[in-house]
C-alpha cells in the first residue's frame, strides 16, 4: 500500500518554501488591429500589459487610404515601434496579414495571431514574381464560392492587391 500523506515539512504536498521568483521579462507588445478598426481596439489589453510592466504600441493602420498596400501597413507599424526591442507582435483579424511582415522586418521574438486572416500559401515562378492567382483583389471570391454566399458580401471588390508574400524564416 502507498502512503498518500504529504512528506514531512510540506503543506498539502507542496514544499514549505515558496518557489524562487524569476525576474519578469519585460517585452514590447506590438498590437495590430483588424480591418475597420483603430489602435484603440487594444486599450483594455494595453492596460493589462502595462500593469504587468510591459510596453505597448498599437498604431492606427492607414485603412482610410484605398491605395495603401500591406507594405504601407507594415511601414506604419514599423515607424510606430521605433527602436524598441524584445518584441512580441500580435495581429488580429485582418492584422494577420500585416503582423508577419512586421515580425520579419523587426526581428520579433514572438508572433501571435488572434483569429487572424491567413493568406493562402504562394508558389513563386522561376522569375520570383507573384503568380497571377496572388494578385487578385482582397475582396475577390475564391473559385467555387457558392452563389448565395457571394451575394451576401459587398458589391465592389477592394482595389488593394494581396500579392505581398509571407516572409521566409531564416
Amino acid at each position: 500500500m502507498v502512503d498518500a500523506r504529504p512528506p514531512a515539512g510540506s503543506h498539502c504536498g507542496r514544499s514549505a518554501r515558496p518557489p524562487a521568483r524569476r525576474p519578469l521579462q519585460v517585452s514590447t507588445y506590438v498590437l495590430i488591429h483588424g480591418g475597420g478598426d483603430v489602435g484603440w481596439y487594444w486599450h483594455l489589453v494595453e492596460a493589462e500589459l502595462r500593469t504587468r510592466g510591459h510596453d505597448t504600441v498599437a498604431p492606427d493602420l492607414p485603412a482610410d487610404d484605398d491605395s495603401a498596400t500591406l507594405t504601407d501597413y507594415a511601414d506604419a507599424v514599423v515607424d510606430a515601434v521605433g527602436g524598441r526591442k524584445d518584441l512580441t507582435v500580435v495581429g488580429h483579424s485582418f492584422g494577420g496579414f500585416t503582423a508577419p511582415l512586421v515580425a520579419d522586418r523587426l526581428k520579433a521574438d514572438v508572433l501571435v495571431l488572434v483569429a487572424a486572416m491567413i493568406p493562402a500559401p504562394v508558389r513563386l515562378p522561376a522569375t520570383g514574381g507573384p503568380t497571377p492567382a496572388t494578385t487578385k483583389p482582397c475582396g475577390s471570391k475564391p473559385p467555387g464560392t457558392p452563389a448565395r454566399q457571394a451575394t451576401k458580401t459587398r458589391t465592389s471588390a477592394s482595389t488593394t492587391t494581396c500579392h505581398a508574400n509571407w516572409p521566409s524564416r531564416r
